[in-house]
């Protein structure tokens, strides 16, 4: 993880360990999430989960072999197939706030189906619970664009999340900064 966001400084054109200093990586908050999607009989009835984006800076996923896991490209939902022995790493809301949108957080879905079992497990990677994210200065160019996005820690952003039913991109809505 901590390679992958070294990358995402790096050709941000920050130093390397940006990401990891100003999050905090060394305390950083983890979170288990194990899905089971058992098969429905009324798959267009029903939602496995609904269209959200995760907190946090990275999700990695690692699933079975049935197909489930939507993201919205273009205005359209496509299929992710999965690829065996792999992880699928998801952008999140916390590296889109940090690199002041030129990295978009991943708008997806999961949905079911009335054959087979679908198993997903999401490792979300956080920055620590006490790191206020806001966007990197250096890409605010010398203070010609207003910050997109206020600061807020970590814990809060994650409680404001729970707190809702997930509903697109509506927490990270709710710390844009309007007029931009």
């Amino acid at each position: 993880m901590k390679e992958i966001v070294r990358g995402i400084s790096e050709s941000l054109g920050l130093e390397d360990k940006y990401i990891d200093k100003a999050s905090n990586l060394e305390n950083c908050l983890q979170i288990m999430i194990a899905n089971l999607y058992p098969p429905c009989p009324q798959p267009e009835l029903a939602m496995g989960l609904p269209a959200h984006s995760d907190h946090g800076l990275l999700t990695l996923l690692i699933q079975n072999d049935t197909v489930g896991l939507q993201v919205l490209h273009k205005d359209k939902w496509v299929n992710i197939h999965p690829i065996p022995n792999s992880f699928l790493a998801n952008i999140g809301d916390h590296i889109e706030i940090l690199s002041h949108g030129k990295y978009k957080s991943v708008l997806h879905r999961a949905v079911v189906n009335d054959r087979d079992v679908r198993i997903s497990i999401a490792l979300a990677h956080g920055p620590a619970a006490d790191a206020a994210v806001s966007p990197a200065p250096m890409l605010l160019e010398d203070g010609q664009n207003p910050l997109a996005y206020r600061a807020m820690k970590y814990k809060e952003y994650v409680e404001l999340q729970q707190s809702n039913k997930l509903d697109g991109k509506s927490c990270l809505e709710h710390i844009r900064n309007r007029g931009i």
